[in-house]
């Protein structure tokens, strides 16, 4: 078996995993000149018991055969395991930005002259890595094809875990996302790369794991064989592959509403519901204008949020005459955090 992220992966490699997905997710013209059959495994809904960490998963297995039955065909079967729910992606989220930090930790040892230190800095990020590795879902593509006599004449397996994980979960406000800008910038520069600034909002955050433990790879053998220059040109380009920044000019009010609704959460959390009632308003506007550039059959979840928005602005004005209580105060976080996961899926999705 051939693991996708164990190692280097050539660029036919990855072309072959984007023909699978695509015979999967096209129908192929080819095969339907012939025949091409499609069933999924009766089972794909029943859980599974993972032998290694008791951990119950859902595997989906679709089979797909390309070819005619008493001629040469090809069996091609796609099974997927632990789908990702919204908290699991948090943690992803969070664990990558600690990964970030370490590797801006390991760039600063180096500045100090401190390769011990940096070397262990660049364990911890290799550390973080391997643990968002069992958790990211993998994808199994098996490949059988057979002659008229029934017997195979090839056959191949390839595992594809795909390595870009979002980076939405406390990343996007000011207060992380400006050192992190700003680290990214920086190297830019020790890589000897040049980077033409853009004053869009950055309304989105990817981190792409195979290209961050390529370059902490380099880094991890630069230090062993005491070549600080090599390692900290590895670490700078984990930074500049291993992290885009992506915007949209149309979603600009929608990245303003959602700063916003952090920072209210922020202030709800200080208990500080006058600051709270600022925020809230400013994301009222925003959500406004964004609902105003949207077609109208996409204005319902928009809507729906800010009647909520509506709400909880007029209970915190109510808090004037009547203070809440803690428990109410823990309830109207949680439902600011709602609208910042809901708000975050919102990008390029509406427009």
């Amino acid at each position: 078996m051939r693991n996708r992220y164990q190692g280097s992966t050539s660029s036919w490699r990855l072309l072959a995993a984007g023909l699978m997905a695509f015979l999967f997710i096209a129908v192929p013209t080819w095969g339907q000149q012939t025949s091409s059959t499609v069933k999924e495994d009766d089972k794909a809904t029943d859980k599974a018991t993972d032998k290694t960490n008791g951990k119950e998963t859902n595997n989906h297995r679709v089979v797909r055969t390309f070819g005619s039955e008493k001629g040469y065909h090809t069996e091609l079967s796609n099974e997927s395991t632990d789908r990702l729910a919204q908290e699991d992606q948090r943690q992803l989220s969070l664990l990558m930005i600690d990964v970030f930090e370490h590797v801006e930790k390991a760039r600063l040892a180096l500045d100090a002259d401190d390769p011990k230190e940096a070397l262990k800095e660049v364990s911890k990020c290799r550390e973080g890595t391997l643990a968002i590795r069992k958790m990211l879902p993998k994808t199994t593509i098996h490949t059988k094809t057979v002659a008229p006599d029934g017997k195979p004449i090839f056959e191949d397996e390839l595992v594809i875990q795909d390595d870009t994980i979002p980076l939405y979960a406390g990343i996007l406000h000011s207060e992380t996302l400006a050192p992190i800008v700003e680290a990214r910038r920086n190297a830019f520069t020790i890589a000897g790369l040049q980077v033409v600034e853009s004053q869009r909002v950055i309304t989105e955050a990817v981190a792409k794991l195979d290209q961050i433990d390529a370059q902490l790879a380099k880094a991890t053998k630069a230090l062993t064989e005491s070549k600080s220059d090599v390692a900290t040109k590895a670490l700078a380009m984990a930074l500049v592959r291993g992290l885009d920044f992506r915007s949209v000019k149309e979603d600009s009010e929608l990245a303003s509403a959602r700063d916003a609704i952090w920072f209210a959460k922020r202030s709800l959390e200080e208990d500080n519901p006058a600051q709270a009632m600022a925020n809230m308003s400013i994301a009222h506007q925003r959500l406004m204008a964004y609902r105003e550039v949207l077609p109208k059959d996409h204005r319902k979840d928009v809507d729906e949020m800010l009647r909520e928005v509506e709400q909880m602005e007029n209970q915190l004005r109510q808090e004037k005459a009547t203070p809440t209580n803690h428990t109410d105060r823990i309830r109207q976080s949680q439902m600011v955090t709602h609208w910042w996961d809901k708000v975050n899926t919102w990008f390029h999705r509406h427009l």
